[in-house]
């Protein structure tokens, strides 16, 4: 991370050891840098390093020949700073280091803390793709969609028929309610002008199946991190489990065990509101293209998309299902990471093994996982990452 041109390092550097912070160097110093230069080779991440120097201590001395020893094993200069005993080297979490590049394509801002959640805009770099989508819930307020079942009835498929002049344009984690039970979007897919065509959900209503509709409503939130990982990556099973475990942590009743008990609640409502007020305007710069979630300290997810214009129309329901997470985690007032953190789970996660996850007649769907993350990445007619969606395991 290169929170200082390289030329400002090196005299910050120099002036250090000229006032005599690193003339030398005793045996107690070579052991800690010896450790930090373990924890790089270990690639542990900066704000795990900075936390080892802190807890330590920073040695009596540091020399050239250490500086560049360090250097080699890829430490930062915010690192050295802090090894050099330099007043005001700073941690890697929190607001410390934003904006920073995500990517070639992509920078991050500083996030907007409220409890336990940590928003960070994401900014595209350049022009956006041109995209002429519409929304799920742009198409139900148009009435040019119809969802409904397939025949009498089928858990994992509904059928899905554009009646509009626009492509639509459906994510994954999407909760449609009605039918004989209430399902969520298993993968994002397009729907071409129109086009009839079943896609892939899964149930998020146990204890249902029957009623008198046959037809599907859009809910006002898409499933918060859990539920959408196991609608994409584990299965039905899962699915429900996750949605018990949320319903139980909110103290959400339902006899159906229907993930729109935890939407229903009055105090979710309230509760995102306040989230709202303060997150929004953050998010309201037209060049906003997603969004980095952080919970208690950690990232929770991440969302990109194409379009500026795209996002603007889907934050409030990602915001919302991010936000039921939260509640249902609680707040450990954790800080929230830095840049280094979130680098790190970015770029792992895209580094991970990679599984066509669904295709769809307009678009198909690729898997990553990493060690500490799954993502998805919805690709156009084009070839063009259209959604991409990392969330932590």
């Amino acid at each position: 991370m290169k929170t200082h041109s390289i030329t400002s390092f090196w005299a910050v550097a120099m002036a250090a050891m000229m006032l005599g912070l690193s003339c030398s160097q005793d045996a107690s110093g070579t052991d800690v840098v010896r450790e930090v230069i373990k924890l790089l080779k270990a690639d542990v991440g900066e704000a795990v390093v900075l936390a080892y120097i802190e807890k330590e201590g920073a040695p009596a001395g540091l020399n050239a020949d250490a500086i560049v020893e360090l250097r080699r094993a890829g430490a930062t200069e915010k690192i050295i700073l802090a090894l050099m005993g330099v007043s005001g080297a700073g941690t890697a979490s929190g607001e410390n280091g934003c904006p920073f590049d995500l990517d070639e394509r992509h920078t991050v801002k500083k996030p907007v803390v409220h409890g336990a959640l940590a928003v960070y805009p994401i900014i595209r770099k350049g022009p956006a793709l041109p995209e002429e989508y519409i929304t799920l819930d742009e198409a139900v307020k148009n009435k040019t969609i119809t969802i409904r079942e397939k025949g009498d009835g089928s858990v994992p498929v509904v059928i899905v028929v554009n009646t509009g002049r626009l492509p639509i344009y459906i994510s994954a984690g999407e909760i449609i309610i009605g039918g004989k039970q209430d399902r969520v979007v298993a993968y994002d897919v397009i729907v071409r002008p129109g086009r009839e065509m079943p896609i892939e959900v899964r149930c998020v209503e146990h204890g249902r199946w029957g009623g008198s509709r046959m037809d599907f409503d859009a809910a006002p939130a898409m499933a918060g991190r859990a539920a959408k990982m196991a609608a994409q990556f584990e299965g039905q099973q899962a699915v429900w489990e996750r949605v018990a475990e949320q319903n139980a942590a909110l103290k959400a009743e339902s006899s159906t065990g229907s993930y729109k008990a935890s939407l229903s609640k009055p105090e979710v409502d309230a509760a995102y509101g306040e989230f709202a007020a303060a997150v929004l305007p953050s998010l309201q710069d037209g060049n906003v293209a997603g969004m980095v979630v952080a919970l208690n300290g950690k990232v929770h997810a991440i969302d990109m998309f194409s379009s500026p214009s795209l996002f603007a129309r889907l934050k409030e329901k990602l915001l919302k299902g991010y936000l039921l997470d939260a509640l249902a985690e609680g707040d450990s007032h954790a800080p929230p990471p830095g840049p280094d953190a979130i680098r790190t789970f970015y770029a792992e996660t895209l580094r991970g093994r990679t599984e066509e996850l669904k295709s769809y007649e307009a678009n198909r769907n690729i898997g990553r996982e990493s060690e500490k993350a799954k993502a998805s990445e919805c690709i156009d007619p084009d070839g063009e990452v259209l959604h991409r969606s990392l969330l932590s395991k």
